[in-house]
């Protein structure tokens, strides 16, 4: 039996002309003799009826005030999938007479943890997927959801849903577990791309293929093409995925491991991410030796936390690093106000961090520390930050291998008189923070300057 997993955006079954070309995809693949298991999103986008977000919306317009429960609202957020996968069985029926059932993740057999809202898939036991096919059904399976084991509450396990991008993790996950030829990713792109075309127009290239590491590479700095999970687990199992339009004939992108007769020392460039509505915070200490102490704490709380740090670096006085913004609030009442006690070379003091050091809160929280611990040292911690900044990186496969791309990418951005607040590179990547407003000129100067508009990028290049 030779099954491929075809997962469908929310944008590729908005409406009912579009469902429609999405199932002729499912039925293409049917009539060419593979087994199709297919997997549905929410139709839409945020506005739509039954989009995510808009489901999420009904239930703060309630009360603003009174916060829903992360269990009911993982229920609520799974209306959508359902939906889609109930009328995307139809559309398959109503142009090909196939018979066809629908499933939610609990009842494909998506097993996942209990962490609401970002639930991990523990395992699959796609039993019922595997008799749909015996059956020569098509099922269709409902993204981005999941069931824990039984609770006791209800002898049935909570309904969970897996984060943004899950329906992705869903199509890779079955992908793997039902051991499929191919993983299949229909959405409202021609394929992986240089960059986003809204930022560069018509320069934007469609990469005929790309390995597992570049676009793992992509999307975890900002490319929203395919989520990095479903990349990852493609990876493990080497499945090709593809990424392409429904209503297109063009070949898309194929996501595949390296070639392994190639040699080791080669690159190429693969093109220019960006990740908008980031901030960046800088921690001063007073006393050098104190700095290991209290940075090791400050990380160990967002580590806990589950904050993803960017950009991690520090001097004689600082250490600074950049969060995604939306990360900020949960920041701030982690760090705003922290008492944390040091002591080094006999030497023992209280740092006090403050994101407002003038504020009437810091001056009593001080004074107060100030009458509890007399015999202690209490110095301030200001924690500075600039919240309009956005991150810009150039992807490259074996970034250590290119000689002289840092010398490159930063006269690009110097020429372009951007302000460049921090650089890092990694094995596959080389990044730049810059201000919000260059975030758009930062992606044109390097892509112009890669020339990734002019094929390049699908060459491999050797030292």
């Amino acid at each position: 039996m030779r099954v491929i997993v075809q997962k469908f955006g929310g944008t590729s079954v908005a409406t009912k002309e579009k469902l429609f070309v999405a199932a002729q995809r499912v039925v293409r693949a049917k009539r060419e003799g593979y087994a199709p298991v297919v997997v549905v999103s929410a139709p839409g986008r945020k506005g739509d009826p039954y989009a995510t977000d808009t489901l999420i919306s009904l239930a703060k317009e309630i009360d603003p005030q009174v916060p829903v429960e992360l269990r009911e609202l993982d229920l609520l957020m799974t209306c959508g999938e359902i939906i889609g996968i109930v009328l995307m069985a139809q559309a398959i029926k109503a142009i090909s007479g196939y018979p066809t059932i629908a499933l939610t993740g609990g009842q494909a057999g998506i097993y996942t943890d209990g962490n609401f809202g970002n639930a991990r898939i523990v395992r699959i036991e796609p039993n019922a997927i595997w008799e749909a096919l015996r059956k020569d059904m098509i099922p269709v399976v409902a993204g981005f959801q999941g069931v824990t084991e039984r609770s006791d509450l209800s002898g049935h396990g909570h309904i969970t849903t897996l984060g943004r991008g899950g329906s992705d993790t869903t199509a890779g996950a079955l992908a793997a577990a039902l051991e499929a030829e191919a993983c299949e990713i229909y959405t409202d792109v021609d394929g992986v791309m240089t960059a986003d075309p809204r930022l560069v127009g018509n320069k934007a290239r469609v990469l005929p293929s790309v390995t597992y590491e570049e676009v793992s590479e992509m999307a975890h700095l900002g490319a929203k093409v395919v989520h990095p999970r479903c990349v990852e687990i493609a990876m493990a199992h080497r499945i090709p995925v593809w990424v392409r339009k429904p209503e297109s004939e063009n070949p898309g992108t194929i996501i595949k491991e390296r070639a392994r007769d190639l040699p080791e020392k080669m690159f190429r460039f693969t093109g220019v991410t960006h990740l908008p509505y980031v901030a960046h915070l800088k921690v001063h200490v007073t006393h050098q030796d104190d700095l290991p102490e209290i940075e090791t704490e400050i990380y160990r709380l967002l580590g806990e936390a589950g904050i993803v740090t960017y950009f991690v670096s520090k001097s004689k006085n600082l250490f600074e690093f950049a969060i995604v913004r939306d990360n900020l609030e949960k920041v701030r009442s982690l760090l705003d106000g922290l008492a944390i006690p040091v002591s080094v070379n006999r030497h023992s003091r209280l740092y006090l961090l403050t994101m407002a050091q003038k504020s009437v809160a810091h001056r009593e929280r001080k004074r107060m520390l100030s009458q509890i611990q007399p015999k202690i040292e209490i110095v301030d911690a200001p924690v500075e930050v600039t919240t309009n900044c956005a991150i810009v990186s150039l992807v490259v496969l074996n970034t250590r291998e290119v000689p002289g791309i840092m010398a490159r990418i930063l006269e690009a951005i110097i020429d372009a008189n951007i302000s460049l607040l921090q650089v890092a590179d990694a094995q596959h990547s080389v990044s730049c923070l810059v201000l919000e407003e260059d975030m758009v000129k930062a992606v044109n100067v390097l892509h112009d300057k890669f020339e990734l508009h002019s094929g390049v990028s699908e060459k491999l290049l050797t030292l």
